[in-house]
């Protein structure tokens, strides 16, 4: 008796460690537990969040035809003007003394073709009466022919120096109102300064630019949906009626323009607006959660757990900034996928939990 009380506590010992030693291999035998998602099969519509600006739809710049101070200015940003309307004036103080001054050269060369005229008249009369050679006469005819292309040519020169004159007047080309007067009164201009931009009245249009990766899926026709970044959040439907020919070379981009569907809104142009681009809309397709697979853009691929193995499974996927990626082809409805599939291997035994946000 004496001795089983003495062995009892080594007894009690060995049966404890017994059981943790039981538990632990029960416990590391366990199948590892992993993270999973589920496919499903839903409708989607596949849109491209992008901000625009809104432009005028037709504009044209007033450059001048010569170079010179500006003298005045007849309209300011957001002045509405008509065809013919006077924009700007410009210093043509040289150009009227070169007319002042060649009017008064023509006036005297008038006054010297008059006399050279009677002079020829005279000799005229006396070569008939036999008074003088008609060698006189000829040079007299020579010398008012002279007088008289010196008067066309100084003629031409006040044409045309009049002609100029018109230039210092700058009128708008078109009915529309004023988007831009990047100068002002004093300024010295030259027939490559800008000085005024109008837009038409007819309406304006959205631009944007859009990933190069994203040009295959453009063409005209698609449909979006347009709202301001400030104000009151009122949405336009608006439809692409552009895309450019050209790809930036600094931002891998290409322009596109985006035509508003019935009346335009009268918006300001340059303004910021939230552009919701509609691509496509595939009915039923087969979705997965994003995180679900891997390699994408090289040999995507997802980690099936069919029972409780994971199999390795190459997919088809419409790849797209989403949440949730469409799946063409490997996948079907209702397939349970590893959230981590670079973390699991094809042919393990695993226990699954199902992801809260991963449905």
């Amino acid at each position: 008796m004496r001795l089983l009380r003495k062995l009892l506590p080594l007894l009690i010992t060995v049966l404890v460690a017994a059981g943790l030693f039981v538990g632990y291999r029960r416990f590391a035998s366990r199948p590892p537990s992993i993270e999973v998602g589920l496919a499903k099969s839903e409708d989607v519509v596949r849109v491209l969040a992008v901000t625009g600006r809104i432009r005028a739809r037709l504009a044209n710049t007033v450059q001048p035809l010569v170079s010179g101070t500006i003298l005045r200015l007849g309209r300011d940003e957001g002045d509405a003007v008509r065809r013919g309307d006077v924009l700007a004036t410009l210093d043509a103080q040289g150009t009227r003394a070169s007319i002042d001054q060649a009017s008064s050269q023509l006036a005297s060369r008038r006054v010297d073709v008059e006399q050279r005229q009677r002079e020829y008249d005279r000799l005229q009369r006396l070569v008939a009466a036999g008074g003088v050679p008609e060698r006189d006469a000829e040079e007299a005819r020579f010398a008012l022919d002279a007088a008289k292309e010196s008067v066309r040519q100084f003629q031409a020169l006040i044409n045309e120096s009049q002609s100029r004159l018109r230039d210092y007047t700058l009128r708008s080309p078109i009915d529309g109102y004023v988007l831009s007067r990047p100068v002002d009164p004093g300024q010295n201009v030259t027939p490559q300064t800008v000085l005024y931009e109008i837009a038409t009245g007819s309406g304006s249009e959205i631009e944007v630019e859009i990933d190069e990766q994203y040009l295959g899926e453009l063409r005209e026709g698609l449909t979006a949906r347009v709202s301001p970044l400030t104000g009151a959040r009122t949405e336009y439907d608006a439809v692409i009626d552009y895309i450019g020919r050209r790809v930036s070379e600094t931002s891998g981009a290409v322009p596109v323009r985006l035509a508003f569907k019935g009346t335009a809104p009268r918006l300001p142009v340059g303004l910021s607006v939230d552009v919701n681009l509609e691509i496509a809309r595939h009915p039923g397709a087969t979705t997965v959660p994003r995180a679900a697979v891997a390699g994408l853009g090289v040999a995507p691929f997802v980690m099936l757990v069919r029972g409780d193995t994971v199999v390795k499974q190459n997919v088809t996927v419409i790849d797209w900034p989403s949440e949730r990626i469409v799946v063409t082809a490997g996948v079907k409805s209702g397939d349970t996928l590893a959230l981590s599939p670079k973390g699991v291997r094809a042919g393990v035994v695993v226990r699954t939990r199902l992801a809260p946000d991963a449905l």
